[in-house]
């Protein structure tokens, strides 16, 4: 039977901003521009944009919501665009205001003819805004009779990439929130735990995500880099809010293209290295391959905390515990530097087992930020020297240990105190590391261990 039980999507009930329009009028440039950074990715390419980008953004002191949605071509031999059109659809069905985007310098296309007949039977305000007036001259342009034709009204001009005009035009908005059902307001809240959902192409981490939203908030497919952009999913687990992070697929960078999957690749490094727990995704279905060793070389470089979550187990005809064993071997002999790491399997497709990871994520991240009671790993470090005194590393005399001491967390890092001209055999060192990990718990977390050579 699927589990059902899920965190909680956390809706701020934010009014809320759909940016629509063709192909390459300046969304998502539009949409970075509002929201001050540069969360979307922007580039030449027609059809960058495909899962809709979600944000909040700041204006005159309150919170809103915005959304850009992929450009619309109309033309059904396009990929994904029924796809890129159900997500524009969702975007305005979440939306109070509409804004119809549309370039200045190029015109009105047919296919904007068509999206301005849609937009005709909303209930809700619609917008026109006139993109990339770069210059008084350009600015001209917009009493155009064919932009009057839309039946929108004179265009609002603005220059996402310099700014101009798009204060104005959130001014013009705010007009409309205010009148509308929500108001914008001050939220705060912070996500507790940042979770990167990382993996190579077609592993099912945008299927992870619809699985744990209960919702098509991103699109999925069986072909590869279908994700360009990463998408954040804030939910409510307990007391923590948990940020989901769906990053675009990584491979080996000798196969990497240049252009957009080479930004995609970059943009889910960098965030990856920005969050505090890594759900690695193996494919239950196939071989472990060189570039998921190569990103679980990258997460235990950053010492980020890590579940292991081997997907797709539904495809799998030995579900019995033996044979979950023997999996877990496979994966440690090629993760050899990750032991540490939390296993879990399941199917993002079927939601099996799917509610495992919370516990899993909620355990790690806590314990990335354990501190141990000095006296009490005072004491556990005597009794472990007591039953299995240390070996002796580089040098002639036997090494002595004085005291283990932790210095800090997020990583949990410790520092061995020893004899001064000892030092000890590397293979002692990971023995109390494995020691530190059973006795108080590092679930999923990496551990430092510093020597520190002392006089006494």
């Amino acid at each position: 039977m699927t589990e059902t039980r899920r965190p909680e999507v956390v809706d701020f009930n934010l009014p809320t901003i759909a940016l629509v329009g063709r192909v390459n009028v300046g969304k998502s440039t539009l949409f970075n521009r509002i929201m001050e950074k540069q969360q979307a990715i922007v580039s030449p390419v027609a059809g960058t944009t495909r899962t809709r980008n979600i944000g909040i953004f700041t204006w005159r002191g309150t919170q809103s919501r915005i959304i850009d949605a992929g450009g619309l071509t109309f033309n059904d031999d396009e990929d994904f665009e029924k796809e890129i059109y159900d997500q524009t659809q969702k975007a305005i069905n979440e939306a109070d205001v509409v804004l119809f985007v549309v370039d200045v310098q190029n015109g009105i296309l047919p296919q904007e003819r068509e999206l301005a007949r849609i937009l005709h039977a909303l209930k809700i305000p619609v917008l026109l805004v006139g993109n990339k007036v770069d210059s008084p001259k350009i600015g001209a342009l917009i009493h155009e009779k064919d932009f009057l034709k839309l039946g929108l009204g004179t265009p609002m001009a603005v220059s996402a990439v310099n700014g101009v005009g798009v204060g104005d035009l959130l001014d013009e908005v705010f007009k409309l929130f205010h009148k509308g059902r929500r108001r914008p307001k001050q939220v705060r809240i912070e996500p507790t735990i940042r979770v990167a959902i990382l993996g190579k192409p077609n592993v099912g981490k945008s299927t992870l995500l619809n699985q744990i939203a209960g919702d098509d908030y991103v699109i999925t497919s069986p072909i590869p880099h279908t994700t360009r952009e990463a998408f954040n999913l804030l939910v409510k687990w307990g007391e923590h809010y948990i940020d989901f992070l769906d990053t675009a697929g990584i491979r080996r960078k000798a196969h990497v293209s240049a252009g957009l999957e080479k930004i995609g690749v970059s943009q889910s490094i960098r965030r990856m290295q920005e969050s505090d727990v890594i759900l690695l995704l193996i494919d239950a279905a196939e071989p472990i391959s060189v570039q998921e060793k190569v990103l679980a070389r990258l997460v235990d470089d950053k010492r980020r905390s890590i579940v292991l979550v081997v997907n797709k187990w539904d495809l799998v005809d030995d579900h019995t515990e033996d044979n979950r064993k023997r999996f877990v071997d496979t994966i440690f002999a090629a993760y050899p530097h990750l032991q540490h790491a939390a296993v879990t399997f399941l199917s993002a497709k079927t939601g099996f087992r799917v509610h495992q990871l919370y516990e899993l994520i909620t355990a790690a991240f806590e314990a990335r930020r354990k501190v141990i009671d000095p006296l009490v790993l005072d004491s556990f470090i005597r009794q472990l020297i007591s039953r299995h005194p240390p070996t002796r590393g580089i040098g002639n005399s036997p090494p002595k240990i004085y005291a283990l001491k932790q210095l800090s967390t997020d990583p949990p890092e410790f520092q061995i105190s020893v004899k001064a001209k000892t030092s000890l055999n590397s293979g002692y060192i990971r023995f109390i590391e494995r020691a530190v990990r059973e006795e108080f718990g590092f679930v999923g977390t990496p551990i430092v261990l510093y020597t520190k050579k002392t006089k006494l």
